[in-house]
C-alpha cells in the first residue's frame, strides 16, 4: 500500500515530464525525468514509511509538492532546451504549484471552517446532577502514576527484561474486577532484533490500594514497539490509509485471557484532520497473528471497554466546550466557552469506573477569562460510544475546578512536597466533592483527600477510599448548610434504644445531635431546625426515624424522629 501511495503521490511529477517531453525533450530529457523520478519515489517512499501520513487531502497536497520540486531538476537542467519546451513544462509546473497552493489555502480555511461542524457532530447531552456516589459501585480507582512505580519495581520478574520497558497503560473491567493492565514493550531497536517477542503484561485490581502487580506471560508479536513489518502502526496504516490514528493502541485482555491491540481511528471531514464526533471507529488487531478488523467505535466486541483512547475523548471535549459558536467565537466572542481542564491523568482526561462496569473519562471545565478558579460544570466521555454527557445544574455553580482543590490539598503539605493527582467529582450526599490521590514526589500513594468543592474549608485525608468517605460524610452531617440529598438510597425504618449522645452549636445558631444506638455503629444527625424537640434527647430513650442510607454507611442524616414518651417529632 505504501508503494502505491507514493506513485499517487507522483501524479504531478508525471503530468509535467508528460508535457515537457511531449512538446520535444529529447531522449536525454527523458534520462532526466526518469532518474528524477526515480529519485522522488524513493524520496516518497521513506517520508510515507516512516512519517505514515494518512493518505487524506491536506497530505496529499503536500506529498505531490514535492514530486513537483523533483521535477525542476530536468526541466530546468538543459539550457539548450527551447524557449518553447521550456515554458510548456515551466507553465504546467506553476500551474500545479497555483493548484497545491490554492488547496492548501481551502484547508486552512476549511480547517476553522469545521469547528462548528465538529461540534455538531459530538454526540452530547447534558444533566443537572450526577447520581449520588456509591463507593460499592463506583469505586475510586488508584492513581495510575502510583500503579505504575509498583509495576516498574516489579520488571524484574519479566523474562529478559533488559528488553523492555512498560507500555500504555489501560483501564478496563474482567468480570466484576477493575483492573489496569499494561504490556512490556520493546525498548528499542535492537533489543526487538533480540528479543522477537514481547513477554506478557501486567495486571492490577484498579481499586485496592494494597493490591500487587501481577504479571501474566504471554508472547505477543505484533506489537506497538516492534519494527517493520510487525508494528502495530505500519499495519493499521497499511490496510486502513484513509484513517487517522487517534492516540496509541492500548492492550485490552478478553474473559479467556487472550489479549488484543485496540486503536482508535477516524476518516476525518473533507479538507481537514478533524474528526466526526458521532463516527468514530476502531481497529482491533489479534497481537499472535497480525490480523485485524476495523468496528463502529460502539460495535466492537463486548470486553472492550475502551475503544475511545484518552486522546480521542479530550479532543472530544475541546469540540464540545469550546466550539459551540464556532472558531471565532472560540477567540473572541466567547459565548458560551467552556474549556477543559488539564489535570487529568492522561491528555487531560481521567478514567473512571461506572456502576455499570464501563469506563468513562472525567474532565471538568473552566471560564476561558482568567484568573477564574471556579468550574462551569463537568463532562463523563463514555469509552465505548464517545457520548459526552455534560453535568452543570444549580448545585455546580460557583464550584472550586480541580485546579484550585488541587491547590488546597498540596498547601496540606508544603515541606513533604506532595502532589494531588486525579481529581475526580463526585456527588456525595449531595454535595459536589472533589476526591484526589495524594502521592509524593516518587508517584508513591499517600492518602485520599475529599475536598467539597463549595468550601475549601472542608477537607477530610484518610489512609484508603472508604474510611475517608466515611469521615467525610460524617463531616457534612454536622454541617447544616450541607444539603442532604441521598440520591437513590434506599429508605430505611429504625428505631432502638439511644446509647451515646453528643449535641454541638453551629454558626446559624441551631444545634446539630448526634447519637448512637444501643448494638449499632452507625452515627445518626439531625438538626435543630428540622426537629426543634430533638434538643431534649437523653441517653436510654426509645426512638423511631425513618434514613435513607446505602448499607454498611458510617453515618446518616435524618429529618425527623419519634422520641417515647416525649410525643413530639
Amino acid at each position: 500500500m505504501i508503494f502505491l501511495i507514493a506513485l499517487a503521490s507522483l501524479a504531478g511529477f508525471i503530468l509535467i515530464a508528460l508535457a515537457d517531453l511531449a512538446a520535444g525533450g529529447g531522449k536525454s530529457k527523458l534520462k532526466q525525468y526518469v532518474a528524477a523520478g526515480i529519485a522522488a519515489y524513493i524520496v516518497l517512499i521513506i517520508i510515507i514509511y516512516f512519517i505514515l501520513p494518512a493518505f487524506i487531502i491536506p497530505n496529499i497536497l503536500w506529498l505531490n509538492a514535492i514530486g513537483i520540486l523533483f521535477a525542476a531538476f530536468p526541466l530546468f537542467a538543459s539550457k539548450q532546451a527551447e524557449k518553447k519546451t521550456k515554458n510548456v513544462g515551466v507553465s504546467l509546473a506553476g500551474i500545479l504549484l497555483a493548484v497545491v497552493v490554492i488547496g492548501a489555502v481551502v484547508c486552512v480555511i476549511a480547517n476553522f471552517a469545521v469547528y462548528q461542524s465538529s461540534y455538531d457532530h459530538v454526540v452530547k447531552s447534558t444533566e443537572e446532577e450526577a447520581k449520588p456516589m456509591d463507593e460499592d459501585k463506583t469505586p475510586i480507582a488508584i492513581a495510575p502514576s502510583s500503579v505504575r512505580n509498583k509495576m516498574n519495581k516489579k520488571m524484574s520478574v519479566v523474562p529478559d527484561t533488559q528488553l523492555y520497558h512498560l507500555g500504555s497503560l489501560q483501564t478496563q473491567t474482567v468480570g466484576s474486577t477493575n483492573e489496569y493492565i499494561a504490556p512490556v514493550e520493546f525498548d528499542g531497536f535492537f533489543k526487538w532484533l533480540k528479543g522477537g517477542e514481547t513477554s506478557g503484561y501486567f495486571v492490577i485490581d484498579a481499586t485496592d490500594l494494597g493490591a500487587q502487580p501481577e504479571f501474566v506471560e504471554n508472547k505477543l508479536s505484533y506489537v506497538p514497539s516492534a519494527y517493520f513489518h510487525k508494528d502495530l502502526q505500519r499495519i493499521i496504516y497499511s490496510r486502513y490509509p484513509s484513517y487517522i490514528q487517534e492516540g496509541d493502541a492500548r492492550l485490552e485482555v478478553d474473559e479467556e485471557g487472550k489479549a488484543w491491540y485496540v486503536q482508535t481511528v477516524y476518516q476525518p471531514k473533507r479538507f481537514t484532520k478533524k474528526a466526526n464526533g458521532d463516527d468514530i471507529q476502531v481497529v482491533v488487531v489479534n497481537p499472535y497473528n497480525g490480523e485485524s478488523k476495523i468496528y463502529d467505535a460502539d460495535q466492537a466486541p463486548d470486553f472492550i471497554e475502551n475503544t475511545i483512547s484518552p486522546e480521542m475523548a479530550s479532543k472530544l471535549n475541546t469540540y464540545y466546550g469550546e466550539y459551540s459558536g464556532g472558531f471565532w467565537n472560540r477567540h473572541f466572542g466567547k459565548a458560551g466557552v467552556k474549556i477543559p481542564n488539564d489535570n487529568g491523568t492522561e491528555h487531560g482526561v481521567t478514567a473512571v469506573f461506572s456502576e455499570d462496569g464501563s469506563i468513562q473519562y472525567f474532565t471538568d471545565f473552566k471560564s476561558p477569562k482568567e484568573n477564574i478558579d471556579s468550574a462551569l460544570g463537568y463532562s463523563m466521555v463514555d469509552g465505548r460510544t464517545g457520548e459526552v454527557t455534560f453535568f452543570g445544574g444549580e448545585k455546580n455553580n460557583g464550584i472550586m475546578d480541580s485546579s484550585g482543590a488541587v491547590q488546597v490539598v498540596e498547601k496540606e503539605y508544603p515541606e513533604k512536597k506532595w502532589e494531588g493527582k486525579m481529581p475526580v467529582l463526585y456527588n456525595i450526599e449531595g454535595n459536589p466533592t472533589w476526591v484526589i490521590s495524594v502521592l509524593d514526589s516518587n508517584g508513591i500513594f499517600k492518602q485520599y483527600a475529599y475536598v467539597r468543592a463549595a468550601d475549601s474549608d472542608y477537607v477530610v485525608f484518610g489512609d484508603n477510599a472508604k474510611s475517608t468517605l466515611e469521615a467525610y460524610r460524617l463531616q457534612l452531617s454536622t454541617d447544616t448548610s450541607t444539603a442532604e440529598s441521598t440520591g437513590d438510597a434506599p429508605v430505611q425504618q429504625i428505631s432502638g434504644e439511644v446509647n451515646r449522645l453528643y449535641i454541638s452549636n453551629n454558626n446559624a445558631g441551631a444545634k446539630t445531635i448526634q447519637f448512637l444506638l444501643k448494638d449499632q455503629d452507625v452515627i445518626y444527625s439531625i438538626n435543630s431546625t428540622d426537629a426543634p424537640y430533638a434538643i431534649f434527647l437523653k441517653e436510654g430513650d426509645q426512638v423511631s426515624f425513618e434514613a435513607a442510607m446505602q448499607d454498611g454507611a458510617a453515618s446518616a442524616t435524618i429529618e425527623q424522629i419519634s422520641i417515647e414518651g416525649l410525643n413530639k417529632n
